[in-house]
């Protein structure tokens, strides 16, 4: 096997058009499971991560196909100031077999230092609409729209939640931010994504910014796949902390860290993306997971424009915040295979429906009613103005972002 994966290689023939390499993948479904913190094991060497050297970057590939001028064009302007990577057979094994890796310093500092500034405005304005998110998720009954202040949607979760509060999350920025749309909609990302996907033609499903207070609550148990209204296995989540990350096993003070929950990015139980029995077989609400026998790992120490990857099936979870450190912000920006097909929720009885997690319904309610409207259409191919493709470069669509709206 080479050391290098070129995106525009000749491949062989599929019945997808857009794909590179088939992945033997299953699919784990898991909602309300507490993440086991206690249950951590000392960070591997390198917790999936690649080491980041020249052999690993190479040029931008030409493109095989003859375009536009303009799109040449716009495409050379998105050039990123460094070489994108090309990701190493090693790295895109370890995907394969544990369903998350990272790239440590894949994004550039001007970069993180302009989203974060971006990222830091955007919470300040918006974060009465994300605790009325979390209230419509977690308060059944209480009315999103009745609350008119922040300590009134903090009262009402304190009152009625169904579980404690683990995060806040803002849906889609760079559809209104350029630094925002600049990083989630960037080359180096969409490379990437398109490389670990083994896809030619790759679109942005989202972006969301996680803000995690220092006293919030464990993230549960989860897989992305669960919340996205997509018939797919080709989905892929990065996820960007927007601060440094000590990691799960930080500071030689044995005693205290087992006194504290640890700072830590996320963390996965490897594996289990693969895992078809799981769903297949088990309820998964509140389903204890411990029988499972997967490796708990999670991303260790982070640094700012490092970027971790999971697979939308890969179950992953977070540990609450310490109170002694600061807010932690991560961007997570999702990516799925151009020609997924929506899930067909009225049309085709096989679909289990009821599965479909709403929690995420503010993200994908501004396109999902468009494509799925009309008899037959809800099982469409997701393609959609806010969908936009990202990879390959001289078919990108990041130009049109953001909206201005």
């Amino acid at each position: 096997m080479s050391d290098s994966f070129e995106v525009y290689a000749p491949l062989a023939t599929n019945v997808n058009a857009n794909r590179a390499v088939v992945p033997p993948v299953a699919a784990a479904r898991v909602s309300k499971v507490r993440c086991p913190t206690a249950q951590l094991p000392s960070p591997s060497s390198n917790n999936g991560a690649f080491s980041v050297s020249p052999s690993a970057f190479g040029r931008s590939p030409t493109p095989t196909r003859s375009v536009s001028r303009g799109r040449v064009q716009a495409a050379a302007a998105r050039q990123p100031s460094a070489s994108i990577p090309r990701l190493p057979d090693s790295l895109l094994l370890r995907y394969e077999r544990e369903g998350f890796v990272q790239t440590p310093r894949l994004l550039q500092p001007e970069q993180m230092s302009s989203l974060r500034a971006s990222c830091e405005q955007l919470v300040a304005s918006r974060r009465l609409d994300s605790l009325r998110h979390r209230i419509r998720v977690l308060c059944p009954g209480v009315d999103p729209d009745s609350v008119t202040s922040e300590a009134e949607a903090r009262a009402a979760l304190e009152d009625h939640a169904t579980d404690d509060l683990g995060f806040l999350q803002f849906f889609n920025l760079h559809r209104i931010n350029k630094a925002v749309a600049r990083v989630a909609l960037s080359p180096e990302l969409a490379s990437v994504a398109s490389q670990l996907l083994g896809v030619r033609r790759v679109r942005v499903y989202q972006d969301c910014l996680f803000l995690k207070e220092p006293g919030f609550a464990e993230t549960n148990w989860h897989s992305d796949l669960r919340m996205a209204p997509l018939d797919t296995n080709d989905f892929i989540t990065a996820w960007i902390p927007l601060r440094p990350i000590l990691g799960a096993h930080s500071g030689s003070d044995k005693a205290a860290a087992a006194r504290s929950p640890p700072d830590s990015g996320l963390i996965f139980a490897a594996g289990s993306h693969r895992d078809f029995a799981l769903p297949f077989w088990h309820d998964m609400d509140g389903r204890d997971l411990s029988d499972r026998g997967y490796a708990i790992k999670d991303t260790g120490p982070m640094e700012v424009g490092d970027v971790s990857w999971h697979h939308g099936w890969t179950l992953h979870c977070a540990a609450p915040q310490p109170v002694n450190t600061p807010p932690r912000l991560a961007l997570s920006v999702a990516f799925f295979a151009d020609g997924a097909r929506l899930l067909a929720r009225r049309s085709d009885p096989s679909v289990r429906a009821e599965l479909l997690h709403d929690e995420d319904e503010e993200s994908y309610s501004a396109w999902l009613p468009a494509l799925a409207k009309g008899k037959g259409k809800d099982g469409a191919v997701a393609r959609h103005k806010l969908l936009p493709v990202v990879w390959p470069l001289d078919a990108s669509e990041a130009d049109n972002f953001p909206l201005g709206i």
